[in-house]
């Protein structure tokens, strides 16, 4: 059975531990990584042990989600990982702009631990059955 690998990069400590908590809860067999920043989060991939998916908050301080996406998907190895965009905003032109960058899709961060919950449960679901691509949003300009 192949474990799945996530990394989440998220300043607020809160959100993180609510994201481990539901995603542990959903599949105990997914390993969990957190990084503070887009700093932390470039030094801690490993190019030879890429997570399945990355969540990326676009507001946190030393690197921002916009600098670090846009790192990641300019490095020849780095730009194979998905990567979701995890904000609090709704604007459109964020959504669009992380599409545009290379984001596989764009949530806003859910309001309660139950929404949560469900939108884990999607991914994962995505994930497992190899369907992620599906899950892939494209520009709306």
């Amino acid at each position: 059975m192949k474990k799945y690998v996530f990394l989440l990069v998220d300043d607020d400590m809160d959100d993180s531990e609510l994201f481990q908590e539901a995603l542990t809860e959903i599949d105990s067999t997914i390993i969990f990584h957190h990084a503070e920043n887009g700093e932390d989060a470039l030094k801690k991939l490993d190019p030879f042990q890429l997570p399945d998916l990355m969540f990326l908050d676009i507001n946190m301080p030393r690197m921002n989600g916009w600098e670090c996406l846009r790192l990641m998907k300019n490095n020849p190895v780095f730009r194979k990982i998905p990567v979701i965009v995890y904000s609090t905003s709704s604007h459109q032109e964020e959504v669009n702009s992380a599409i545009a960058l290379g984001a596989y899709n764009f949530y806003t961060k859910p309001s309660s631990y139950k929404e949560l919950k469900k939108m884990l449960t999607e991914v994962v679901a995505k994930l497992k059955s190899s369907s992620l691509e599906s899950f892939q949003l494209v520009t709306t300009d």
